[in-house]
């Protein structure tokens, strides 16, 4: 096992620090080794570390396998009281590396699990949200061959000008629209005095429209945005490697291959300060006006930033997805209704009654997929976004 000059010392200090009261056997260097090897694993930390030789003199130790449980007794693991043995320099070394066995198997079984997780929860996210957009003040949706359409906003910038192109997604922002096609390239219309419909090139996963600007996930995982660069932050991408990302009115959020969210660009609402709880691991985010929401791994939304309309105050209980619009959000439920909050001076947030596969919250409307593949939008209709074509099947 290799270790790191920072495991050793820092092992050494805190077992000579813990144990100046015991005799300390020559094989200590073997219970050195466990620890080490829980630490140079992951499955423990520096914190963690500390935590558990500190309080190992109480006959407890903080759990390296469930960090929820603050403390778990010693005889829960299965080195039962190894710990209290090496204090009173009775040390079963043989115990102490079973414990440590199995604490790497079991920690190694919850990351498989995990990633298997996150995998499904990614390919499930991108197949439901991504079939249908509300913009700004029109609306696009990828019907079941693949091609796309749009209505409203008038078109009187091109924004709803769908090429002849098969498409994996679309999105639809301010006055443009971005799709990903079926060989991964991203193709926009509408627009462009910004130079958000002036894709790269290149293989991207996912692709966001937002206000004058646009970003994408590229094969890979990396961020790449593209349109208004006038206010510094709001355009750029941070490195790292995303999962998804979203462009909402001056501000983009991420969620990284680690399950954490990120946010830059504008913050006069506190919008791109990502709070401790989108910190952990999350499966997909939103970006609206000046707010965010994001559906965390228990299924529960939580939203944060601009709330004058109260559109940060998520609804309780089990979601699949979730949406954000200017000033109202919605999402879909575990049972398939679909729940709005917010602003609803348009009806944006009087949902019809029924069942969706999918919602996506606009400027002052909203648009959901029912379950046989039907649109169907709410709120604000002033430029017929809130009127998809009677024949449109997603």
């Amino acid at each position: 096992m290799k270790l790191t000059i920072h495991t050793l010392l820092l092992l050494s200090l805190l077992l000579s620090s813990a144990l100046t009261h015991a005799s300390v056997p020559s094989d200590t260097d073997a219970y050195i080794s466990a620890l080490a090897h829980l630490l140079e694993q992951k499955t423990i930390g520096d914190a963690e570390l500390v935590h558990m030789l500190e309080a190992a003199e109480d006959g407890k130790v903080a759990n390296p396998i469930c960090p929820v449980r603050a403390e778990t007794s010693v005889e829960h693991f299965v080195a039962n009281n190894a710990l209290e043995e090496l204090l009173q320099g009775e040390i079963d070394v043989s115990r102490v590396a079973a414990w440590a066995k199995e604490n790497i198997k079991e920690q190694d079984r919850i990351r498989k699990k995990r990633k298997e997780t996150q995998e499904a929860t990614k390919e499930l996210w991108k197949d439901i949200a991504s079939v249908l957009s509300a913009g700004d003040r029109h609306s696009c949706a990828v019907t079941i061959d693949g091609t796309v359409r749009c209505w409203g906003g008038e078109n009187g910038l091109g924004q709803s000008n769908a090429p002849h192109s098969v498409f994996q997604s679309v999105s639809a922002g301010y006055d443009h629209t971005c799709g990903v096609r079926d060989d991964g390239t991203v193709e926009c219309w509408g627009y462009n005095a910004d130079g958000q419909v002036s894709a790269p090139s290149g293989v991207f996963e996912s692709v966001s429209a937002g206000n004058h600007r646009t970003c994408g996930v590229r094969l890979g995982g990396t961020v790449e945005c593209w349109g208004n660069f006038a206010n510094p932050g709001k355009a750029f991408a941070p490195s790292g490697v995303f999962r998804s990302v979203s462009a909402g009115g001056v501000h983009m959020c991420g969620v990284k291959v680690n399950g954490t969210v990120e946010c830059w660009g504008d913050n006069s609402f506190d919008q791109s300060t990502v709070p401790a709880s989108a910190l952990q691991y999350v499966v997909s985010v939103s970006a609206g006006g000046y707010h965010n929401c994001f559906l965390k791994n228990d299924n529960t939304v939580e939203c944060w930033g601009d709330n004058y309309f109260g559109q940060t105050n998520a609804q309780s209980g089990a979601f699949r997805s979730v949406s954000t619009g200017s000033n109202h959000s919605c999402g879909v439920k575990s049972d398939g209704t679909v729940e709005c909050w917010g602003d609803n001076s348009f009806g944006q947030s009087t949902v019809p009654r029924g069942i969706f596969r999918s919602v996506s919250a606009g400027e002052y409307y909203t648009c959901g997929v029912r379950m046989d593949g039907t649109v169907q939008c709410w709120g604000d209709d002033t430029d017929g976004q809130s009127s998809p074509p009677k024949d449109l099947i997603v």
